[in-house]
């Protein structure tokens, strides 16, 4: 398929692979042992960022150019989705939902606003409302601290990148409590994934460094990346086996980091 910017990748459990083009406003739908696609046109400037693919097989993402957050359930012809609150006080700009998160605990879908300094939540088997919202919304901050990528350990902790106030927040899903992790000056984290036993990973984008977090202890470890100071790793992720993928931006490499 012809794609414009694409900037989500994400893989169904009948191993398909979709895309958000983001430019076009459109997911496309990829089979790797046909090459086979299929595109599902969204609505005009929707311009999709993140993309999760949940266990069932719907496929979630992040529009950023109006402010929603949509699903797309095995078999639909159109999205479901859903506006954000922020939508009711915005002034200067749409707000722009950025990366997604599932809670592998509560199957609850976690979702940054970039521009808002905002983090969204819906829960499991969330339906569209009129006049309201299933979304509800954390705030963290001023929208200078452009929350970023996060993910979700499973023991109850939801870890959100504040690139623009060089640190990590912990929001607590049982009370939605903050808990702030400074990091280095400079450091901007971007990139968020958890591993199998719930080890936080962390893309550093403005050091150029791969962080390890330990949820428990909040105990820290830092690997420089191949690349070095012309790496600037963003997207990040974490196989079953624990190996950690990670991508150099500048440095147009992909990086596997053994478990």
């Amino acid at each position: 398929p012809v794609l414009a910017f694409p900037n989500g990748v994400a893989v169904t459990p009948d191993g398909a692979v979709w895309i958000a083009s983001t430019f076009a406003d459109r997911l496309v739908r990829f089979e790797p042992p046909t090459a086979r696609y299929r595109e599902f046109p969204l609505e005009l400037r929707a311009h999709p960022i993140g993309l999760l693919a949940d266990p069932g097989g719907a496929v979630w993402f992040a529009a950023s150019g109006l402010g929603r957050v949509g699903r797309l359930d095995p078999g639909a012809e159109t999205p479901r989705e859903f506006g954000i609150p922020a939508m009711l006080t915005a002034r200067n700009a749409i707000p722009s939902p950025w990366l997604l998160a599932r809670d592998p605990a509560d199957g609850n879908i976690w979702f940054t606003v970039h521009s808002d300094g905002t983090v969204g939540r819906l829960p499991r088997g969330a339906e569209p409302v009129k006049r309201g919202f299933a979304v509800r919304e954390i705030k963290l901050g001023a929208a200078d601290l452009r929350p970023d990528g996060l993910a979700a350990d499973g023991r109850g902790g939801i870890w959100v990148a504040e690139p623009g106030a060089d640190r990590l927040v912990r929001i607590a899903s049982a009370d939605n409590s903050l808990t702030p992790l400074p990091l280095p000056p400079g450091s901007r984290p971007r990139g968020v994934a958890a591993g199998p036993d719930g080890t936080i990973w962390v893309t550093l984008f403005g050091t150029h460094q791969l962080l390890q977090l330990d949820p428990s202890t909040l105990r820290t470890r830092s690997w420089p990346m191949p690349s070095g100071p012309g790496s600037s790793p963003y997207a990040i992720a974490v196989a079953a086996s624990g190996a950690v993928w990670v991508a150099e931006f500048m440095g147009d490499k992909i990086v596997r980091y053994h478990a």
